[in-house]
């Protein structure tokens, strides 16, 4: 019988000690916010892709995010919430996660749209959420992130 609960002690412990270090990788990387382009545009709505760079500086190790949630606006006018979900970022490489997203045209401004329309630089977007990753026992850890970009593009 002690052997069984040394087992599943130190397999406990064990997976503990790999969810910390998977955590460790995520806290590590780097986020940036690479572009946000208008894909579909119609009186009713407008359809973008919001592209989040990851990178992972780990040399060994894999960074898992499990998921993400936050909140896209433009020149200080929330446009939409922005979901992601079980990206790897492989050790030392970025990847390059897109959301699809849909805006209702009805809660733009006016301006707002006339600067999306014509693909201006001088839109100031602005992507504010929470990065969630596996910890310890199956616990899901929060990492705030807060990244920003003036423009749509990365050229």
């Amino acid at each position: 019988m002690k052997k069984i609960i040394l087992m599943f002690c130190a397999i406990g412990l064990l997976t503990g000690c790999a969810s910390v270090k998977e955590a460790q990788n995520l806290s590590n990387c780097t986020y940036a916010l690479k572009s946000v382009e208008i894909n579909e545009f119609n009186f009713t709505s407008l359809g973008l892709v919001v592209t989040i760079s990851i990178t992972n500086p780990n040399k060994k190790e894999a960074a898992t995010l499990k998921r993400f949630e936050g909140e896209l606006t433009a020149n200080d006018e929330k446009i939409a919430d922005v979901t992601l979900k079980d990206i790897q970022i492989q050790p030392n490489s970025t990847h390059n996660a897109r959301a699809k997203i849909n805006v209702p045209m009805a809660i733009l401004s006016s301006k707002l749209i006339g600067l999306l329309s014509m693909g201006s630089g001088t839109i100031d977007y602005h992507l504010t959420g929470t990065m969630y990753f596996e910890g310890p026992l199956g616990v899901e850890l929060p990492m705030p992130v807060d990244v920003g970009r003036l423009g749509s593009s990365n050229d």
